[in-house]
């Protein structure tokens, strides 16, 4: 019976390297900026509040588009 080694040597496998992280943060990053361009009232906030304000928006979102199919669905556009 061959016993396994307690070290590997070479590629780490299960770890998030710093290559592999990068790329990652980058998206991440891009991603913010475009939700900053998109909701209003949110180009100089911190990620937490940027979230909250993009969640409250979509429920605004939400609301109007109900509220325009109501509208469509009684005046039969």
């Amino acid at each position: 019976m061959k016993r396994r080694s307690m070290f590997t040597v070479g590629k780490n496998k299960g770890v998030a390297s710093s290559v592999h992280r990068k790329p990652l943060q980058h998206m991440v990053q891009r991603r913010l900026r475009e939700l900053k361009e998109i909701v209003p009232d949110a180009h100089e906030d911190n990620v937490d509040v940027l979230l909250r304000k993009t969640a409250e928006y979509i429920c605004i979102l939400e609301l109007k588009v109900a509220v325009l199919r109501k509208l469509a669905a009684i005046y039969g556009a």
